[in-house]
């Protein structure tokens, strides 16, 4: 990324986070990129960087006064590169699973791109469950009016993030 970002969105290309520091009492916060970016979109508030930068306000005092930062990860520690392979393989395969759970009514989504993405998803998930469950909800949603494989997705995404996993925003 050449330059400042134009959105909070362009943070993800550089795997960066946002650090807000306050100049009244000398706070420093920084904001999980996801997070905000969920939490401003409840709220209908701006992604615009511009408008982040004179919004946030500091954790500790509430005063408006405050640096914001866009903070990039660095590419040098092998511990974070193997965080990011992790966090990008698991929202890889819930992209597949919310796929199979839109096109599971019209069509057979029980597929091997469908086992391999709940298989990587048994990595993050100790208990199997949901993922039996989101299966067997796939495989009988074809040709029925509802499809039970987007409300077992959602209970998938709400128990990652649950655990503490960074989950991408649009799945949230």
């Amino acid at each position: 990324m050449v330059g400042p970002p134009k959105t909070l969105h362009d943070l993800r290309r550089v795997e960066g986070s946002v650090r807000v520091t306050c100049r009244g009492c000398g706070a420093v916060k920084q904001h999980d990129r996801e997070e905000l970016i969920v939490d401003r979109h409840f709220r209908r508030l701006s992604m615009d960087w511009q408008v982040v930068l004179r919004d946030l306000p500091c954790h500790t005092c509430g005063g408006k006064d405050t640096k914001v930062d866009g903070v990039p990860f660095g590419g040098t520690d092998p511990e974070m590169r193997a965080q990011r392979a992790r966090t990008t393989l698991m929202n890889l395969a819930l992209r597949v699973l919310e796929d199979a759970a839109r096109r599971s009514r019209e069509e057979d989504v029980c597929t091997p791109a469908l086992r391999l993405a709940l298989r990587v998803l048994r990595l993050y998930l100790p208990d199997r469950t949901l993922l039996v469950q989101f299966w067997d909800s796939a495989a009988k949603s074809q040709g029925a009016a509802f499809s039970h494989a987007l409300v077992v997705q959602r209970w998938i995404v709400t128990k990652l993030v649950d655990d503490g996993y960074a989950v991408w925003a649009e799945f949230r």
